[in-house]
């Protein structure tokens, strides 16, 4: 059934995402191509085995299925300066104007590869980052509640932006100050891989990274970026919550380093097949490096819970 949709849709927005503006459609499409090229795994759809049962005065007794799947609820995009965003929409509506924002309120705050303090740091990289709700959850409204659970993300909704977040994403003092302290207890736990592939904290929320890869600290952005918008601990950060709460008894997961309940699928510059955590082996390829350090993710989040019913809720079932 999956499979099926998502060669309808793809059958409809045939644009590719690599012309050189990439719109809505261009990322709703690439989504949907993305999910089509992986036979659809990246949705992890379950076979339901269990189900829900609702007791109404008008319909009596009914049954529905306990769903359990994957999500693309939200597009993740790393990049170094305030125009290298490949998002038109999202650049010309949304980074312009904060672009100018951050201007007037952090003069020369700086960019790209080095400290915004010291342009002479090579070892420092920095990187701007936006988390949009994924335009794609736009064409799967008719068939939620049936087929698969609603998502809690808005398609189109920005709910990060790092130029918006200028202070802290920068972790300048004295705003900084509260994560930057947690930050030393924190970070010991959180870090985005494991063993070998140890690329950086997640904690603070910051835009720095010290290390000389660019797609590995990009990575490490990425997943600060969106640890942000599901994190109770977020010190601060200007950002718009994501609810894990997708209606009566039914739950999507929190955005977590090196969990298997939150998925990234790369779909700038190059696109992959597969969904994983950021930090895993098969994570990272030389083929995403590219010469203006942009990237862009579809996150994938578990949901799990009671397909719609009707009335007062029973229990579940096997």
């Amino acid at each position: 059934m999956i499979k099926l949709l998502l060669v309808l849709f793809i059958s409809l927005f045939s644009i590719t995402l690599y012309a050189k503006t990439v719109t809505s459609l261009d990322i709703l499409n690439a989504t949907v191509k993305a999910a089509l090229k992986s036979n659809g795994s990246c949705f992890h759809y379950k076979f339901p085995t269990r189900f829900c049962v609702w007791l109404s005065p008008w319909s009596g007794r009914t049954v529905t299925p306990v769903l359990d799947h994957y999500s693309p609820d939200l597009i993740v995009m790393v990049y170094r300066n305030k125009d290298d965003n490949p998002w038109f929409e999202a650049r010309v509506l949304l980074d312009k104007p904060t672009a100018m924002l951050q201007a007037s309120a952090i003069p020369q705050v700086g960019s790209g590869n080095h400290s915004f303090l010291n342009e002479h740091e090579q070892q420092v990289i920095f990187k701007e980052a936006d988390v949009i709700g994924n335009p794609a959850l736009a064409v799967f409204p008719q068939y939620t509640g049936e087929v698969l659970l609603t998502s809690t993300a808005m398609p189109l909704k920005p709910y990060f932006q790092s130029m918006l977040d200028s202070a802290l994403w920068r972790g300048l003092m004295p705003e900084a100050l509260p994560e930057e302290t947690a930050a030393m207890a924190l970070s010991v736990a959180h870090h985005v891989g494991t063993g070998q592939n140890d690329w950086g904290d997640v904690y603070p929320h910051e835009g720095t990274v010290m290390g000389n890869d660019d797609a590995k600290a990009s990575m490490v952005v990425a997943q600060r970026a969106a640890d942000l918008i599901t994190n109770t601990a977020a010190f601060g950060h200007i950002h718009q919550e994501l609810s894990t709460y997708c209606g009566r008894h039914c739950k999507a997961s929190p955005i977590t380093e090196n969990s298997q309940d939150t998925l990234f699928q790369l779909i700038y510059p190059i696109e992959q097949t597969d969904c994983k955590p950021l930090g895993s082996d098969s994570s990272y390829t030389e083929r995403m490096l590219n010469e203006k350090g942009v990237y862009m993710w579809i996150v994938w989040r578990h949901y799990q819970g009671c397909a719609n019913g009707h009335g007062k809720f029973i229990g579940v079932y096997l």
